[in-house]
């Protein structure tokens, strides 16, 4: 027997690899190894929007109608935050040009993996690591148990209600969580025809409980509202579960929204979310540029704009310089708000709007694509009230994802006919 791994298979690969690359160079010791797994989720972004720009030369690329207005909408607000950037001057202009990098790099993998499998996919494409999701599936859930219940084998995080945040082997337990969800969506999107899916799903549910993030947890049980009342139940009307998965959101979130948003004065996503008002209003109609505000690169190269606001004096906000700034990154609308501006912020809106609006419209002929496609925005919806989402490294995976049964959705790959 003879393994024919074909070249379009490297998708499922990189797919894999994605899940697990923000986790890796945490757990290599050589600092030369561990920065090249950091960066290399950067250098595949560029390589994959190489091979794209060198396609769409050749007009071997076609963007769908709501890609095209994403790109326009993605082009506006990466433009705003990049003129503010190199005008207002409150970070170097490499750490600009970073920032709106990664600010796009979901976008990219997204667009990317839609157009470059245009054509050369169908619904069977991820059988084959169907089972390597199922194996991740059971490691994950007997060790999780076990970090949970028993003496743990991995560090874990802070004691909620009845034991310890499990976290594994990932640097956070949001890490575990996110890691999961994403496996979550592809062994959803191969429930039609692998039913037994459910039991694995069923696994990762509980590993995602024990994490004990908020967030997450509101985005499974959102996961399986759709899947009940669209996949189920078959009911294509939007406005009662719409309102169910606000309404459900509200209710299980309400005690972290009012903690960090409203009760606690000093609460860093609260600073952060009044401030990123105020400086788009000040720095109207540009922002104040990326890598100033609220992203990783502005924290982790301590931008000017953070010493303007005084966010070094504040010790108990956690918006400190260093390691004592563990919070100033733990959030996404200030960011866009605050780094493009209201015309910015607003054009950002209304690419993920153009991109809801084909997925919703997607019901009526694949409601298994809907339901995985609807859940993976949702997700990143739902954790930008508490995480950089979007932004997020662990985003990557579930936005190449998107990419690759979008183009399946779109563009199946045809069968060829046997000859007479």
């Amino acid at each position: 027997m003879t393994l024919r791994i074909r070249s379009i298979d490297i998708w499922k690969f990189l797919f894999l690899y994605l899940i697990f690359q923000p986790t890796i160079p945490s757990l290599i010791t050589n600092n030369a190894i561990s920065t090249i797994f950091n960066y290399s989720d950067e250098v595949i972004g560029i390589i994959l929007v190489a091979v794209v720009i060198f396609r769409a030369m050749k007009s071997q690329i076609t963007l769908l109608k709501f890609e095209r207005y994403m790109l326009v909408f993605m082009m506006i607000f990466e433009v705003f935050g990049l003129i503010s950037g190199f005008f207002y001057d409150f970070q170097s202009k490499v750490y600009v040009l970073t920032d709106a990098y990664t600010c796009s790099k979901f976008f990219i993998y997204y667009l990317c993996a839609r157009l470059l499998t245009q054509g050369k996919l169908d619904e069977k494409y991820f059988f084959s690591i169907n089972n390597i999701c199922k194996i991740i599936t059971v490691i994950f859930f007997v060790l999780t148990l076990h970090d949970a219940f028993l003496s743990p084998w991995f560090p874990v995080a802070d004691y909620r209600y009845f034991t310890h945040s499990v976290m594994l082997f990932f640097e956070h337990p949001e890490f575990l969580a996110r890691a999961s969800i994403t496996i979550i969506f592809l062994l959803a999107y191969n429930y039609r025809y692998y039913k037994h899916n459910i039991y694995y799903i069923f696994m990762l549910t509980i590993v995602m409980l024990l994490t004990f993030r908020t967030k997450a947890i509101i985005a499974v049980l959102v996961l399986y509202m759709f899947y009940l009342y669209f996949v189920k139940f078959n009911f294509r009307s939007l406005l009662p579960v719409g309102v169910g998965a606000v309404g459900g959101a509200v209710y299980f979130g309400y005690d972290s929204l009012y903690k960090y948003y409203i009760r606690n004065d000093t609460a860093a996503r609260k600073i952060l979310t009044e401030d990123s008002v105020n400086i788009a209003s000040k720095y109207f109609p540009l922002g104040s540029g990326f890598g100033s505000f609220g992203s990783n690169i502005a924290a982790q190269n301590y931008s000017k704009l953070y010493l303007r606001l005084g966010y070094y004096r504040m010790k108990d906000s956690g918006l400190q310089e260093g390691k004592e700034g563990n919070f100033l990154s733990d959030t996404f609308w200030p960011t866009v708000i605050a780094q493009s501006g209201w015309i910015g912020f607003a054009a950002f809106c209304m690419a993920i709007l153009s991109m809801l609006t084909y997925i919703i419209n997607s019901r009526k002929t694949d409601i298994y694509y809907f339901w995985v496609a609807l859940s993976i925005i949702v997700h990143d919806l739902i954790s930008s009230f508490a995480a950089p989402a979007f932004f997020y490294p662990s985003a990557m995976a579930p936005f190449l994802f998107l990419g690759l049964i979008t183009s399946i959705h779109e563009f199946p790959r045809e069968e060829k006919k046997a000859k007479d």
